[in-house]
């Protein structure tokens, strides 16, 4: 090798290492620069619903660049990547000298998938900046790793029933519209698909109850029931804080169902003045209580699963019966309309006790139409021992605003039903022989609960409330009354100092629209039936009495002074599936056809529902209506429009289409 060659190669090397040690004396002579510094500063799970908890402070070094996302990893699993909340940290920024840093406030809940096991919970907390720099944010060294201890989940078998249970009538009803003719479901498929999922939801042992919350709350029980699907309602509290807890105080006395329960205060507690569903006792009235035949038969799971929706499927099975055989409807018409009740938002937000009151003047209604075109003494025995039966179970309900105001619709209703059918009626001595013996049951079945119930009742008579109770004159209503189950999809998950969901829930209202609607119907066919006259009197009395009140001697005369104005969405909401009923039993009117003038009266009336809508809604609190985004209320004009417009024109199905999606929209979540 030539000796000039030699040099360069020497002088190459040299060079070489000199920028390597220069470099590396470069690194280790000045601090490492983070991309980004924080601590995690709190963890906490929640294990019934299974959310985890996050927060500290994260700032990036550079101040030109920002935090976007944060990365959240679970016993190595990524559960998270994404935005956060942000809050202000000025000990952060005092503490650093680095005012950019006033806003490294972090928290995040994050739903733990069901993939993560229970046990500790190691974390790992990494931040993304918009440069594309990610970097580690430690746990603060106080801070101690999370432990997941989520409740056992339900068995496999338990969840099929669950969602066969909702799955199976709705596919019946689907199907009937779907399937060709010949191949169509009936009405008794439909029947028996009810039952099962009835029974389903029975033996899974599930329930709505939001007992949880007292059992949570008490020091001295211990529980491990969790909602599977959804949450405890607070607003619920006379279920889960009264009469749930009697109910199972009950089945776990010794002896069981007693009368006098010893284990309530210090003296007991008379079990047989407790209103809506009661509660298991071992007496002859419980014969008129059905919600509570499920202690008796079965263990303490499934029996509150009974509890809890019987008084849904009874409702609905009774009303759906009630439209068919008062109205013909075709069944399916039929079910839908049903729904709109049986689970209204109404009915909902007060655990099915709504539902349960209406059972049992549908069942006497039923009961009445059986007993009267029965010519056998034996079948009109059988009718009249049931509607004894319902008698005394509606009377048993111990609630008089919903019973007083029911009472006033049911019994017109029946004798509205009994002069139209007159002509075809039985009358004779199996009709006698079965009214005296619904009387004897009802006898039976009341004075058997008052010999033991009195000294109860004459208790409550003299407190001030309920028994001291003021009367009530009416004419107190909020305008806005109408519009609460519109505005139920986003009021009833709202809270607000003026309006709590038990206030919120109500029924898919069209009244302003449906009477107007049943009074052209009957102009146009120069005739207006018993049945059609008294819905429509009995809807106008009530809201003459809600939206203007009657003197204090004629509210005490007609009862309706012990009711009270805000509990009357039940008998309005009844009264209208009974009006949409008639309004689809009858023959296209002359004004149904297509003509430009018919077209132009009901665009009209639709226009002037729509601006009532808007004036009324428009007059709805600060408090209530600042829950309501512009976008909600313009799918709820929308809807009105429709639902006003199909009404008047005959188009059934788009009325039945828009309350039947809104109602369980609004009242399903919430369930």
């Amino acid at each position: 090798m030539r000796p000039a060659t030699k040099k360069f190669i020497r002088l190459l090397a040299y060079l070489t290492f000199a920028v390597f040690f220069s470099f590396a004396g470069a690194q280790t002579s000045h601090p490492v620069v983070h991309a980004g510094h924080g601590f995690v500063e709190s963890i906490s799970v929640d294990p019934n619903n299974q959310h985890l908890a996050v927060s500290g402070w994260v700032a990036p070094q550079n101040p030109n660049v920002f935090v976007t996302n944060l990365i959240i990893e679970a016993q190595g699993i990524e559960i998270y990547r994404g935005r956060f909340q942000r809050f202000e940290r000025p000990d952060v920024a005092q503490i650093h000298i680095r005012k950019d840093w006033l806003l490294s406030g972090f928290r995040i809940v994050v739903k733990l998938p069901d993939s993560i096991p229970n046990g500790s919970l190691p974390l790992k907390v990494s931040a993304r900046l918009g440069s594309g720099e990610v970097f580690e944010v430690p746990l603060y060294k106080t801070v101690k790793g999370a432990v997941l201890s989520r409740p056992q989940a339900p068995d496999k078998w338990r969840i099929s029933a669950l969602v066969v249970a909702f799955i199976l009538p709705a596919l019946i009803l689907a199907a009937s519209f779907l399937l060709p003719l010949a191949t169509r479901a009936s009405a008794m498929t439909f029947s028996v698909g009810l039952l099962l999922s009835f029974s389903l939801l029975i033996g899974g042992g599930w329930t709505g109850s939001s007992l949880g919350l007292a059992l949570n709350a008490s020091p001295v029980v211990v529980s491990d029931g969790s909602p599977w699907i959804g949450q405890d309602q607070w607003v619920r509290s006379d279920e889960w804080e009264v009469l749930t807890p009697l109910a199972i105080s009950q089945a776990s006395h010794s002896p069981p169902f007693p009368v006098v329960n010893k284990l309530l205060g210090t003296d007991g507690q008379n079990m047989m003045v407790v209103g809506m569903t009661g509660v298991p006792v071992a007496h002859l009235s419980s014969v008129a209580k059905p919600a509570t035949w499920g202690f008796f038969v079965f263990d303490l799971r499934s029996a509150l699963a009974w509890y809890w929706w019987f008084p849904f499927f009874a409702c609905f099975a009774a009303l759906w019966v009630a439209l068919i055989q008062m109205f013909g409807l075709d069944w399916r018409q039929a079910a839908m309309l049903s729904l709109t009740g049986a689970a209204s938002p109404y009915a909902v937000v007060y655990s099915g006790w709504p539902a349960y009151t209406v059972f049992f003047p549908l069942v006497a209604l039923l009961a009445l139409q059986q007993l009267f075109s029965q010519r056998n003494i034996w079948w009109a025995s059988f009718f009249g021992l049931g509607l004894g039966w319902a008698v005394a179970g509606f009377a048993l309900v111990l609630y008089p605003s919903w019973q007083i105001s029911l009472a006033y619709l049911m019994a017109p209703l029946a004798l509205a039903w009994v002069w139209s059918a007159r002509k075809r009626l039985c009358w004779g001595l199996p009709q006698l022989v079965a009214l005296s013996l619904a009387a004897v049951v009802t006898v039976a079945l009341l004075g058997s609960w008052w010999l033991d119930a009195s000294d109860a009742v004459a208790a409550i008579q003299s407190t001030v409330y309920p028994g001291g109770r003021s009367l009530e004159a009416g004419g107190d209503i909020d305008p806005w009354f109408f519009f609460k189950g519109w505005l139920g999809l986003t009021t009833i998950y709202n809270s607000s100092d003026l309006m709590v969901p038990s206030d919120a829930g109500s029924f898919i209202f069209l009244l302003w629209v449906a009477v107007p609607a049943a009074l052209i119907r009957g102009f146009s066919l120069r005739r207006m039936d018993a049945i059609g006259c008294t819905l429509v009197a009995v809807i106008l009395l009530i809201l003459a009495f809600q939206f203007i009140g009657f003197q204090q001697r004629v509210a005490e005369l007609t009862l309706l002074g012990k009711t009270t104005v805000y509990r009357m969405d039940l008998v309005l909401g009844i009264a209208q599936i009974f009006l949409f009923g008639w309004l689809m039993s009858g023959a296209r009117t002359a004004q149904s056809e297509a003509t430009r003038a018919w077209k132009a009266i009901c665009l009209g009336l639709t226009l002037t529902s729509l601006v009532f809508a808007v004036w009324v809604i428009d007059k709805i609190p600060l408090a209530i209506s600042q829950t309501l985004s512009p976008a909600s209320l313009i799918l709820t004009y929308a809807a009105i429009a429709v639902a006003s417009y199909g009404l008047l024109i005959q188009k059934y199905r788009w009325v039945l289409g828009i309350c039947v999606v809104w109602t369980l929209s609004t009242s399903l979540p919430f369930n």
